[in-house]
């Protein structure tokens, strides 16, 4: 089941659709970066257009779509502060001739 959201209003009202359909996408992919974790609950963001008299109003929401888990990047590529230390090599010691 998606969960939805409410609509959230922009409060300005744009003089032409282009410049609505512009801010709508700047709104889409910035709340989408600030909502999507790396690991957690994953969000699409739905914009919309709508004339009012003469103008335009952008209005939008998060649709949650899931959970991201585990890791996605590969072995050592994510710099986890809870890696585990590496091992020390140990010293070679050379065998003398007699």
């Amino acid at each position: 089941m998606m969960e939805l959201i409410e609509w959230v209003k922009i409060q300005t009202l744009y003089d032409s659709e282009k410049q609505a359909l512009k801010t709508a996408n700047i709104v889409a992919t910035t709340e989408a970066r600030l909502a999507n974790q790396q690991r957690g609950p994953q969000y699409e963001i739905e914009t919309q257009v709508e004339q009012i008299d003469e103008k335009w109003q952008v209005f939008w929401r998060k649709v949650f779509i899931g959970n991201k888990t585990g890791c996605s990047g590969g072995c050592e590529s994510c710099n986890d502060s809870e890696q585990m230390p590496k091992k020390n090599k140990g010293k070679v010691i050379p065998f003398r001739k007699p």
